[in-house]
């Protein structure tokens, strides 16, 4: 099949140039604008704190170490120099041999997807935003909220390849739970290759999803599995099972990925007070050795290998223990994980949300507040940017809507200043001079229709227009916006020989795979 797609390969080709031109037509008014940050990181840290946190988490790993539930795993460590404790899992590192390993990694790389135009260059000042992902259940205005399904699903995938802003993947937009669990993947990535062209994650719950994933995105993609090694085209998430403890099934997905030469986000989840210290500097010790230690194995699994250095870190609700996203301590934990992984020049990858149960305030502000510690962070990749909300719990279509916005107006951040017009505007003030309006001169005239940046659902209008025409709140204006843009959903070309191929292969492994545990 393989072979067959390889033959479409300059047919699919030219129809990714006409993908380009109706996505041009149907970008709901939001320019493309470059997604770079247009101001340098902050740093929250001084260089000695930053070396103190370095020197606390090597520390830890030397003394007490990371508990890796793989036998596979602890071979690969062992070989390499670490210090294995085979009954345990327990492995400890020599300093020395984390900083040799961690050093293998990129500190920059691309990610092909199936559209050339939706490729995506990981670090430096690239930030990339993502859909949401992995959460269990859905909300609309209509229905309310509910568990992820099918239709759910697909319409989501459509939803974010009409918005410009979803730069790919960071998962299954929401679980489409009426899909078996051992067969999900295979429907799921059928849909993300066919329903939109952007860079996909796989999940990394084992060899086989794995494995899966990887033949059909050849297929999609038109190239074979040694071709693919070459050239990155997904990507996975290892997370750590915070504190100090790596699962075995997530363990194979991510040393799959690696010796596949596709990309891995290592990120523990250190959710202060409960599964990291509850003070800022505990957490970033913790965390920096979770993701030191992990980013070393798969350095050992194939040095070179494109890694990104993630992380979520946050608080707890000491009231409830629940979870907290968009706080303070998200900002700071953010922004100094940043700083932690430029000591290192790795890629980084954060995340945006909230802890809202609603498309409201709270939404808005968490969400915003997650978007610039990103931003400020100097991160590269945010996942869960469209629709996350009560901490992961559910997608938002009305907040999926909200959250583009809100990265349509950070993305225009990046326009520079430009000078080039000096004279001309000079030549306006002079025109107009003291008391007068500039809202006819030639010097306006000529700019007003693409002067500033026009927000998706924003509503500047006066009180008494607003209200003629309903009176609607940001939630009701994006609920209709969002069904407008389904309707409008154009799919993006594919082959028809591809297509076929990819659903011929996802029912073969249907029938392989049955009910097996995988």
């Amino acid at each position: 099949m393989a072979v067959e797609a390889e033959r479409e390969k300059k047919t699919r080709g030219r129809g990714s140039r006409r993908t380009r031109e109706s996505r041009s037509a149907n970008s709901n008014n939001q320019s493309r604008l470059p997604s770079k940050r247009a101001f340098k990181p902050v740093e929250l840290l001084s260089d000695e704190a930053v070396e103190q946190v370095h020197r606390c988490s090597l520390d830890l790993l030397r003394d007490v170490g990371l508990e890796f539930d793989l036998p596979e795993a602890c071979d690969i460590l062992k070989r390499n120099g670490a210090m294995v404790d085979s009954d345990t899992g327990m492995v400890k590192f020599d300093p020395e041999t984390v900083e040799h390993w961690v050093a293998q990694a990129q500190s920059s790389f691309s990610l092909s997807a199936r559209n050339p135009a939706r490729n995506l260059d990981i670090g430096g000042d690239n930030i990339a935003y993502g859909s949401a992902g992995s959460t269990p259940n859905v909300l609309d205005m209509d229905e309310g909220r509910r568990p992820g399904n099918s239709r759910d699903f697909e319409n989501l995938v459509k939803l974010s390849h009409t918005l410009d802003t979803v730069d790919f993947f960071s998962g299954y937009p929401v679980e489409p739970t009426d899909r078996s669990v051992n067969t999900r993947h295979l429907d799921c990535n059928r849909d993300l290759l066919t329903l939109s062209d952007r860079v996909i994650r796989l999940y990394g719950i084992g060899k086989t999803r794995i494995d899966d994933g990887l033949d059909m995105i050849s297929i999609a993609h038109g190239i074979s599995r040694d071709e693919l090694k070459d050239s990155p085209r997904a990507l996975t998430v290892l997370n750590v099972n915070s504190p100090l403890k790596v699962d075995s099934t997530l363990l194979q997905g991510a040393m799959e990925m690696a010796r596949n030469g596709q990309a891995v986000v290592v990120t523990p989840v250190a959710f202060a007070g409960a599964m990291s210290p509850i003070t800022l500097s505990g957490s970033l010790i913790q965390h920096n050795a979770e993701c030191l230690g992990v980013i070393a194995l798969l350095q050992m699994v194939n040095p070179g290998t494109p890694v990104l250095y993630g992380s979520i870190i946050s608080n707890v609700d000491m009231k409830s223990g629940a979870p907290a996203l968009g706080t303070p301590e998200t900002v700071t934990g953010t922004i100094a994980s940043g700083q932690l992984a430029r000591r290192y020049r790795l890629p980084t990858r954060l995340f945006s949300g909230c802890s809202s149960n609603a498309v409201d305030a709270q939404a808005a502000y968490e969400t915003m507040f997650s978007l610039w510690a990103c931003y400020l962070g100097g991160v590269n990749m945010v996942l869960h940017a469209h629709g996350y909300m009560e901490t992961g719990l559910i997608t938002s279509f009305e907040k999926v809507l909200l959250d583009s916005d809100l990265i349509g107006m950070m993305n225009a951040l990046s326009r520079p200043i430009d000078l080039s017009d000096s004279k001309e505007a000079l030549a306006a003030i002079k025109e107009v001079g003291p008391g007068g309006h500039y809202l006819s001169v030639a010097h306006t005239m000529s700019r007003y229709k693409n002067a500033f940046h026009s927000p998706l659902l924003s509503d500047w209008r006066a009180y008494e227009y607003w209200l003629k025409d309903g009176g609607k709140d940001y939630a009701q204006r994006a609920s209709n916006k969002w069904k407008q843009l389904l309707e409008e959903y154009q799919k993006p070309d594919i082959d028809p020989a591809v297509e076929q191929a990819l659903g011929e292969f996802a029912e073969r492994r249907k029938r392989e795979i049955g009910t097996a545990e995988i």
